[in-house]
């Protein structure tokens, strides 16, 4: 594209050195205008919108920090499990008036291994429920935008097929405006009947101004969706036509049982069983080994050597009931986590039944619509024929028109409802 923008203003260029005519300045202007063409006429995919949406969008780009904040916390946590060593040194300088000051200084090693602490390995798994539960809420926030995504894509398609629509509505309405007028002058048609077209062809501008602005409204939303500016060109293809939706969902039973909400609740409910093994953790004893090894005196380098290895153990036997205490807690959490498992799994089959249900509803309707406008079509076409041939009135003519105009903009609707129901079926099963 590129090459050809170049090749565009070149040819035009240099074409215009042989001239020495005011059309030079045509010649510039189609030079300048040519890399804008080619720009103009590359439309996203969805697709193409999809990445750029997952990677501009500020929702998911502060859903992608949170994942990666909650797998940076699983290492932390994790680093209980390993020895900790610490290097120290300590330097003082001592004096009484009138005796000379001494200085004293040490340094040295230190290491520490737990060998038995329940309470580590219990931390670990809450980090990484925590980590599947962030997962969850990415895919949850994915799933969204791209449903906004394809639900704007199909507002577009509609948005510009309606103004092609309405252009073409236009030129009729403008057309029988004439024949109207033509008639009148002959005395073959009343006043009344010339008003009323010329009042219909108003009306026609007047919705066709609306039909721009609410196609801008919609780039506008679509450039904020992919994290564009809102002052940019907002050029898209349509979607692919959606497939036949399914009998039941058994084909999608898999889907579901992975679904963000599904699978947040399930990691909400091994947090909770952390927090309890976390708790019963209180009641048991704790075991660690330490060692030392350090330098210490009161000249550099030091001399004296002091070290020592050995092993701790901590056995609670009374903390006023904050054990127990805890435990009644995060059981009676973990019981909660347990019934809003179920609770999120009865929402998201129901929801799944109900968008295919929409689904097939939208895809039966399409035919509903095609027949409306074949039949509006054939009477629309008819009775025009009819009053020009003086066999029907007016009134009648007009009638079935906007019949037929309405039966137009029905198929778009339906059209746009048909790509809006599947991608609501495909957001209610996570994907």
């Amino acid at each position: 594209m590129e090459e050809n923008s170049r090749h565009c203003v070149k040819t035009s260029i240099l074409y215009n050195l042989n001239m020495r005519s005011p059309r030079a300045c045509a010649f510039i202007l189609l030079a300048l205008l040519c890399p804008l063409r080619a720009a103009a006429q590359s439309a996203l995919t969805f697709d193409e919108a999809s990445r750029l949406t997952l990677s501009a969008n500020p929702q998911a780009v502060a859903a992608a920090r949170a994942l990666d904040a909650a797998a940076s916390r699983i290492t932390v946590s994790k680093a209980g499990l390993f020895p900790q060593i610490a290097a120290n040194a300590a330097y003082s300088r001592l004096g009484t008036e009138p005796l000379p000051y001494s200085n004293s200084y040490s340094y040295g090693l230190s290491a520490t291994q737990p060998l038995f602490s329940p309470a580590l390995p219990a931390t670990v798994r809450s980090a990484k429920a925590s980590y599947h539960r962030t997962e969850a809420d990415y895919d949850r926030i994915k799933s969204n935008l791209l449903f906004k995504l394809r639900t704007t894509f199909s507002d577009l398609w509609k948005a510009r097929e309606t103004i092609k629509l309405s252009e073409g509505t236009l030129k009729r309405r403008a057309d029988n405006v004439e024949i109207i007028r033509i008639k009148y002058e002959a005395g073959r048609e009343s006043k009344a009947a010339l008003l009323e077209i010329k009042a219909a062809y108003t009306t026609a501008k007047w919705q066709h101004e609306g039909y721009k602005k609410d196609l801008r409204l919609l780039e506008r939303k679509f450039n904020r969706l992919t994290g564009r500016s809102p002052i940019e060109a907002a050029a898209t293809d349509a979607l692919p036509e959606p497939p036949p939706p399914p009998e039941n969902l058994e084909a999608v039973n898999s889907a579901l049982e992975r679904h963000p909400s599904l699978r947040s609740a399930r990691a909400s409910l091994e947090t909770a069983q952390a927090s309890v093994d976390r708790s019963v953790s209180g009641f048991l004893p704790d075991a660690n080994a330490n060692g030392r090894y350090s330098w210490s005196g009161s000249h550099w380098p030091d001399k004296t050597k002091d070290w020592s290895a050995g092993v701790s153990l901590s056995l609670p036997i009374f903390a006023g009931g904050k054990h127990i205490s805890e435990l009644a807690a995060s059981r009676a959490d973990r019981s909660g986590a347990d019934a809003s498992l179920k609770n999120a799994r009865d929402e998201v089959f129901l929801n799944a039944e109900d968008a295919l249900r929409s689904w097939r509803q939208a895809w039966l309707y399409m035919d509903v619509a095609g027949s409306s406008l074949e039949a509006a079509n054939a009477r629309a076409w008819l009775l025009r024929k009819q009053y020009l041939a003086g066999q029907a009135s007016y009134f009648e003519w007009r009638i079935v028109e906007d019949q037929f105009i309405g039966a137009e903009n029905q198929i778009l609707a339906a059209k746009r409802d048909l790509q809006a129901a599947h991608a609501a079926f495909i957001n209610s099963i996570g994907e």
